[in-house]
This record gives C-alpha cells, structure tokens and sequence, in this order.
C-alpha cells in the first residue's frame, strides 16, 4: 500500500489529459457544439474525489499510522483546497466587475455574496434576496459551489471513519446516490414544483444529488492498489459502463418512441436537453458517472491509448484546466460582444472558428494566470506551511503543483 499510495503522490499526464477534455466539453458546449458536453464537469467530479482522496492516503502513510489531530488535519485540507481554489475564483470575479457594473449598475452585484460563500448553486435554485442577476459569465460557476460543499463533507468520511469500514461506507454512499436525487425530486414536488424545466435544474445543480459522482472517484483512490496489482479491471468497469449507458438511453429512446416521437426528436433528453421525467434525472447521472469512473481508471492504469490522453501539450492544457474552466466564459462572452450576438447562434462554419478562438484564447489566459499568478501564491503558502512547526504530515504531502 505504501508504494502505491507514493507512487500515486506524482502527477499522471493522462489524468490531466482527461482534465483537458472536459474543458474542452463545456466550452464546445456553451458554443452550441456538444450538447452533452456538460458530462465533462461530471468527469472533473469524479477526477476531484480520487485527487483529494489519494492526499488523504499519502498523508496517512507518512503518518506512519499514527493517529494524528483530525482537526488540524481537516483545517490543513481546507487551507489546501482554498489555496487552489480561492485566490484565481476571486481574481475571475474582480475581472467581472467592470461589465456587470456596465451592464446593470450596483443591482447586477446581488450575485457575489452567495459567489464568495460558495453557496450559489442554492441561489440559482431558489433565488435568495437579493435575487439573481443572469450575469452569464457567472452561471457556471455553481459548480464550484458544489465541490465546496463535498469538500466540507468529505473528512467526515475520511479522517472520522475507521480505515476498516472506509471502503464499505463509501460503497454504500455511493449506493445512496440514486435515491437520493428520487427523494429531492420527491420532496420539492411535494412543495408545490411542477415545472420540468426547473425541477431537471433542481437536480443537476444540487450538490447533494452528486455527491456520488466525487465518492466513486474516491473509491478509485482507495482501490488503486489492487487495480494496479490486477489491471484487467480497467476492461471490466468500460464494459459495465457502456452497459449502463447505452441499457439507460434504449430505454429513454423506447419510451420517447412509444410517445410518438420519431427520429432526432427520439434521442432528446436522454443525454441532454431537459435531464427530467420517467426517472431520468435519477438514472442518467449514473452512466455519466460510471463511463467517468471507466475513463479515469483507463488512464491511471495507462492502458490502450492512453499515452495520447499524456501527450505533454494536452496535459498542460489538463494542468491549466481550473482557471481555463472559470476564464472561458467571460472570453465567450467577450465574443458576444464582439460579434454582436451568442456564438451558439452562429451559422456552423463560424460557430466552429469562434470555438477555436475562444479555445486557444481560454488555454492562453489560463496558463498566464497559472504560471504568474496561482503557482506563486502556492509556493508562499507551502514554504509557509513547511516552516510552521508542527504541521508536517498534516496535508502538506500533497504533489507541489496540487492538481485540481
């Protein structure tokens, strides 16, 4: 276990390759390229619970066993993550100021306290005073939010529950996924909610109904061992992956059929569009997550093709790939502007040259922002922690470039 867990301590290239093309999903989505490139933040979730899992277990194997101070280590991991985190968010949001004052004045600023609080999922959801602006360089940032928010949660799990039982639980947490996004549903309907539009958003916004998505990604981080020890596994998982994923849509495709709908209009809503209605807002997710789950294996186990996902231009782009998600929808709104009009709107030829565009433009303000700007305060941070006494072993056996 020792050298696995340190082994695994070091940056994958694949890994961030995988980082890379999720990027790339939600942006050739927001230009009305892809419309089921929103799996690909689901693909951050999964990559985001293995990566703080697997600092959880370096830790406990520097450690030596030892049962350390769980409070020091949780407020170690929450230092950590908001280093990551924290200091570009806030940058991306000061660069906001300037249009939102533009566009709206001090009412377009209702946003930021539930922006700086990491709550703005909920916000979305049920608009709190002082209500939402419709700022859209904003409106994907609720997905911060909900890593936030397992990030609170998660050292319950990790620091609280035997290393026995660690599996067992997240297993059966896992499990509760599913049922959990059934009862959220189930509750908000029994308040009233009828609209299908809203209730598919309820769902897909809500971090509680995703929380899975981050736990498989840990469970990856504590099986890694025995999947390097028996790689066969990584052909397994794709098959049942594909199974889900493809059983899922025949079904979707067989009750928009029975309904009358005929070619295209048949593979609506099963991957995108309204993610809501015969219980596909409970089962979707789960082929999402798995096909997720099947990806990341496949790279940490480096396995066929895998060497293009650690291509070194790729991985980079993968290593970049937290500020190019937060950037890349101001540049498209930027683009807007300049055209006059929503790229997604654009005739096809052009959409894709925008796409391009605002790619090559996200990828160039990213790596300035991260070789200039969050690598440095990093590197403060770290010596900081390293010549504070008694924090050794306590979330600073993480990789020096932490990965999102």
């Amino acid at each position: 276990m020792s050298a696995a867990v340190t082994a695994s301590a070091t940056r994958i290239d694949a890994v961030d390759g995988l980082r890379a093309i999720a990027m790339s999903m939600v942006i050739a989505q927001h230009c009305g390229l892809l419309p089921f490139g929103w799996t690909g933040v689901w693909l951050f979730f999964v990559i985001s619970g293995y990566v703080i899992t697997r600092g959880f277990l370096v830790d406990d194997t520097v450690a030596g066993g030892r049962v350390a101070d769980r409070g020091a280590r949780w407020r170690a991991f929450m230092a950590q993550r908001a280093v990551r985190i924290v200091p570009v968010y806030l940058l991306y949001l000061a660069l906001n100021l300037p249009g939102l004052l533009a566009a709206g004045g001090v009412a377009r600023l209702g946003d930021l306290p539930w922006l700086l609080s990491f709550m703005h999922n909920w916000h979305m959801l049920f608009g709190f005073w002082p209500g939402t602006s419709d700022w859209g360089p904003f409106g994907h940032l609720w997905t911060l939010s909900v890593e936030q928010q397992f990030y609170l949660l998660f050292p319950l799990l990790a620091l609280w529950v035997a290393p026995r039982l660690q599996v067992g639980v997240t297993l059966a947490l896992i499990a509760c996924g599913p049922l959990v996004r059934w009862a959220w549903v189930a509750l908000l309907q029994a308040g009233g909610a009828d609209d299908p539009g809203w209730l598919a958003f309820a769902v897909y916004a809500a971090s509680v109904c995703h929380f899975d998505a981050f736990l498989i990604g840990s469970l990856i981080a504590r099986l890694e061992p025995r999947l390097q020890a028996e790689p066969r596994h990584a052909r397994t998982l794709w098959i049942v992956a594909l199974a889900v994923a493809a059983g899922y849509a025949l079904v979707m495709v067989a009750l928009h059929h029975a309904g009358g709908a005929r070619g295209i209009e048949a593979l609506r809503n099963v991957y995108s569009g309204i993610l809501f209605g015969a219980h596909r807002e409970v089962f979707a997710y789960i082929a999402v997550d798995l096909v997720a789950a099947a990806a990341l294996v496949h790279a940490l186990l480096r396995r066929r093709g895998s060497a293009l996902l650690a291509w070194a231009p790729l991985a980079w782009v993968g290593r970049v790939s937290y500020g190019g998600y937060l950037f890349h929808a101001l540049l498209l709104w930027m683009a807007g502007q300049m055209i006059g009009g929503a790229v997604k709107d654009l005739p096809l030829g052009p959409r894709l040259l925008a796409f391009a565009a605002v790619w090559l433009a996200t990828v160039a303000v990213a790596s300035a922002s991260f070789r200039w700007f969050e690598q440095p305060i990093a590197r403060r941070w770290r010596q900081g922690r390293a010549t504070a006494p008694g924090v050794h072993g306590l979330g600073t056996a993480l990789p020096a470039r932490a990965p999102r």
